[in-house]
């Protein structure tokens, strides 16, 4: 029977959508080609370890469903993802900031202490107790940076941390802050219907989860058999591809 979307509960609905809009349409296409391929040669493998013929069958038709809305055709429809993965990385970048910021505050105290700035010791314990928590919103998590750059240009702050790091994170402050704002912009403009977004959304969950769930059972199939290449030929490198590829050109530490 095909792959009937409009039967599917209200929470896996939910957890496919959650999980397809980390990934590319793109991507989820060729992962369901992938797989399938590897399928073909070692499917009957799988059964005694918890892929079925049927778990096959789905992610086809998840894949055919992905092909008929002219994925890897039309690149205008993955748009989005790209405006998603902007978005987690500023917000990534944002808490990262936010931490050492915090930091160089925080090693600034006994400074001030020791000029005799109690007033502007006060005021940092009072900004960093108040914002112990991260925002989980771009906008929320852009104001606590402006906070925290406010505090590192009082004069005493940045006098105090100008050799503990507080020159150049309060300029990354700045810019984090932006990108924040900036990425929440982006994803917030309309990229196609909302019920097209949400059904490739839907779909690339569907073949994520199928493709993961493929993967472990070619694992314990791979360890038990003895058999390693089933295990190599159901990875999940269509998935993963870009993020390698950012991985391979990051520069070594050191270098």
């Amino acid at each position: 029977m095909a792959l009937d979307l409009t039967i599917l509960s209200k929470e896996a609905r939910a957890t496919f959508i959650k999980d397809g809009e980390k990934f590319g349409s793109e991507d989820t296409l060729d992962q369901a080609n992938q797989t399938l391929n590897a399928y073909l040669t070692h499917g009957p493998k799988l059964a005694a370890f918890g892929f079925a013929p049927e778990d096959a069958a789905e992610l086809k038709d998840a894949r055919d469903l992905l092909i008929e809305a002219g994925v890897g055709r039309e690149a205008k429809r993955t748009n989005k993802k790209v405006d998603t993965a902007a978005h987690a990385t500023a917000m990534r970048d944002g808490q990262g900031i936010r931490l050492r910021a915090r930091s160089v505050l925080a090693g600034s105290k006994r400074a001030l202490l020791l000029a005799g700035q109690g007033g502007a010791v006060q005021k940092i314990v009072v900004l960093l107790d108040q914002e112990s928590v991260a925002a989980d919103d771009a906008e929320g998590l852009a104001k606590q940076l402006d906070a925290l750059r406010a505090a590192l240009k009082e004069p005493a702050v940045a006098d105090a941390a100008k050799s503990r790091g507080g020159p150049q994170a309060t300029l990354d402050l700045e810019s984090r802050a932006q990108a924040l704002r900036d990425a929440a912009k982006a994803k917030a403009q309309p990229r196609g219907t909302p019920v097209e977004t949400e059904t490739l959304d839907l779909i690339d969950g569907i073949i994520v989860s199928l493709a993961r769930t493929a993967r472990e059972a070619a694992d314990a199939a791979a360890r038990e058999l003895g058999e390693s290449a089933i295990a190599t030929e159901f990875e999940l490198s269509a998935l993963y591809k870009r993020r390698a590829k950012k991985d391979d050109e990051a520069p070594a530490q050191g270098s």
